[in-house]
């Protein structure tokens, strides 16, 4: 049976997964795409006598990629193996997704496109003409929902038509920039790729294709055209950037050809009427705020049910496997040191994955985006762009695809801005330390109250910093920010557990590779030197008969180990510094450790505070810190993570992102003398109040 091989793309949230889920009787498979963790979705299935191959690429705005995702769905498109592309449209956005249809277009590609979420346009009385379509863009397209699972039968015969008369679309510009297209076609020679797509790219000056042809010996002729013919066009249009005004032309063809094809909705949808109370200039931000209050207490409350039986259920574990050991450092390394770290990080997943939660269904609804919308305003009185929001947001799930995710911003001031205060986000892996710490500290009924304001608080001195940056560093206004807001729509079940369970699976991976090597270096460092003083102990121990004076014993043994081991002499040498802090030279070298991956802070605390010699009545390490951390050091504690240097990934993609050393040095430095001297101030204040 011969296979057709399909790319399917498409702008983010138009429903592909969804298309893909509603496909009865598909085969998925799901995995990453080759040296990136992005997701990758295959389908296969048959139709029509063919063998059908789903290849579901990331979401992405245009073919001028700036997120890993938008250059995984441009690199596939450009050189992945594939027979045509099926793009799906938004029938609620035309305009919109279809700018990103004639960027597609240009590749010369069979194409095919899905009118999808055609039920919720019809209802609103639109109608969209496929056949004319057609006739306008020579382009097979269907109508279709993938909620409802009409027209998806439909589609997949136009695909196989597209696929057996190997129509190539042909999306006509301007006189003016057909003729510079015509006059660089004439130039290029042998090349794998469309000679018009190539020429229509080196016009928008992409990257990309400049460095696929630069060693082709016709390259050093076309270069003068190339600037000769932007030359004449910025001329034509009195604009500069080239490639605003492909945007512009694009976009113009888009409005042209939706009026002659669809009939749009007249009344008053229910998005239209949701927003007047959502994103009202009064009640937007107070929802927003009291939303994501909701959040924060439900990631406690609720996730607070299970952390007793994940804690008892390790320490069962660790009886048990401790049973199977031989006695002997191993058994020590393992009971004491891998076990009991990483299972008060597991603890912590159920907090984690109720906040991801609350941010996907904010996302799936579209309520983000009005989030965006009402943070705006805000925004722009603290010196930052509206679309600032994005990577602000991702910030506090990973700062690594945050600082990626301000390659949005084209304005240099405003994209450095920004990643200098993605830091005060609170990424994901630093709320096992806030539950620790808050859960130790403070009352049940308030610990809710107490994560809000610690999230709110470091976004707030963010935008505190950034003005300050704006003002000093960064002068001028940032730039104006336009943006469509979707319709709202149901979350998807199945994309939300889906979600869910990759992000649950590699949090355990996590844990079951670099938290447990980190934990078993920490418990190395922190029970070596041990020769003398295990002699010394060994003669007394086997003097007294006495278990409970052996235990008593031993214990002294374990703690003038732990107070000698290399890992103390390194805590001790950073505790002058971190003294008026009220911090010891535990949380001084977990503190440390969590420069590598904010999730070994809680391991390192785990393993310094000796939580794998508890018995299973203990309540493990939040009732240990309770017993011997003062109040004063957990506010620092909790301040300094707020606030001082992300994880090494995440310095490392800003140091890639940001080439200017300066700034780099700058990135280095200000967030650790920030943090110190905001925790000194939180600690004298306590201090002067009580």
């Amino acid at each position: 049976m011969k296979e057709i091989k399909i790319a399917l793309v498409g702008q983010p949230n138009v429903g592909k997964s969804h298309l893909i889920n509603s496909i009865s009787g598909a085969t998925l498979h799901v995995g990453n795409f080759s040296g990136v963790t992005v997701e990758k979705k295959e389908v296969e299935f048959e139709r029509g006598g063919y063998k059908l191959k789903l290849i579901d690429l990331p979401g992405t705005y245009s073919f001028h990629s700036y997120t890993p995702e938008e250059k995984v769905t441009k690199d596939f498109l450009l050189n992945g193996e594939y027979d045509l592309i099926l793009n799906v449209v938004d029938s609620n956005q035309l305009e919109k997704n279809l700018i990103f249809s004639w960027q597609i277009a240009d590749l010369g590609k069979p194409m095919a496109i899905a009118f999808n979420m055609y039920d919720e346009y019809s209802r609103q009385g639109g109608e969209i003409d496929t056949d004319k379509f057609f006739k306008l863009t020579i382009i097979k397209s269907q109508n279709v929902s993938a909620k409802e699972k009409f027209g998806l039968e439909e589609l997949f015969e136009k695909v196989i038509e597209t696929y057996e008369e190997k129509n190539t679309p042909r999306i006509y510009y301007s006189e003016t920039i057909e003729e510079e297209i015509e006059n660089l076609k004439s130039l290029i020679k042998d090349c794998k790729f469309d000679k018009r797509f190539i020429a229509i790219r080196l016009l928008e000056e992409d990257e990309d294709i400049y460095k696929i042809i630069h060693e082709k010996p016709w390259y050093v002729d076309l270069l003068s055209q190339i600037k000769s013919s932007k030359h004449r066009i910025s001329i034509e249009y009195d604009n500069d950037d080239v490639k605003e005004v492909f945007f512009e032309e694009r976009l113009a063809l888009s409005k042209g050809i939706v009026s002659q094809i669809a009939k749009k909705a007249r009344r008053e949808t229910l998005s239209e009427k949701i927003d007047k109370i959502l994103i009202h200039p009064l009640l937007g931000l107070p929802i927003f705020l009291f939303v994501m209050w909701a959040v924060f207490q439900a990631t406690f409350s609720l996730g607070a049910i299970p952390m007793d039986y994940i804690n008892s259920a390790f320490v069962a574990f660790g009886n048990w496997f401790g049973n199977l050991l031989p006695n002997g450092l191993i058994k020590q390394a393992v009971i004491e040191g891998i076990i009991p770290a990483v299972g008060a990080v597991v603890m912590f997943l159920p907090n984690i994955l109720i906040l991801f939660l609350g941010i996907n269904l904010m996302e799936q609804t579209g309520y983000m985006a009005r989030a965006a919308y009402v943070m705006d305003g805000v925004l722009k009185r603290f010196g930052l762009q509206g679309r600032a929001f994005i990577p602000l947001v991702s910030g506090f799930g990973c700062s690594v695809p945050a600082y990626m995710a301000a390659r949005t911003l084209k304005n240099p001031k405003d994209r450095l801005i920004t990643m200098l205060v993605i830091g005060f986000m609170s990424c994901g892996a630093r709320l096992p330390i806030y539950v620790l710490l808050v859960s130790a500290f403070f009352a049940p009924s308030i610990q809710g109250d107490v994560m809000f304001a610690i999230y709110i608080g470091g976004a707030l001195t963010g935008l505190v910093v950034a003005k300050i940056l704006r003002i000093v560093l960064f002068k001028g206004e940032p730039e104006p920010f336009v943006m469509e807001l979707p319709k709202y729509r149901f979350p998807k079940l199945k994309a939300l557990l889906f979600d869910l369970w990759v992000k649950t699976k590699m949090f355990l991976q996590k844990a079951g590779t670099f938290i447990a090597l980190a934990s078993l270096a920490v418990w190395f460092l922190s029970s070596f030197p041990r020769t003398d003083i295990v002699k010394e102990y060994s003669v007394k121990i086997a003097q007294i008969k006495s278990e409970a004076k052996k235990a008593v014993l031993e214990e002294k043994m374990n703690r003038e180990i732990l107070e000698n081991s290399y890992i103390a002499r390194i805590g001790k040498l950073v505790e002058p510094i971190t003294k008026p802090l009220d911090l010891g030279w535990r949380e001084d070298v977990s503190l440390l450790a969590g420069l590598a991956a904010k999730e070994t802070v809680v391991s390192t605390m785990a393993v310094l505070y000796g939580v794998g010699n508890t018995n299973e009545s203990s309540k493990g390490l939040i009732e240990t810190i309770r017993k011997t951390m003062p109040f004063t050091a957990a506010v620092a504690m909790i301040i300094i993570v707020m606030f001082y240097s992300p994880c090494i990934a995440a310095m490392s993609t800003f140091y890639a992102e940001i080439k200017q050393w300066q700034w780099r040095l700058f990135y280095t430095v200000y967030p650790n003398v920030f943090a110190y001297v905001a925790a000194l101030l939180a600690v004298g204040l306590i201090k002067f109040l009580s």
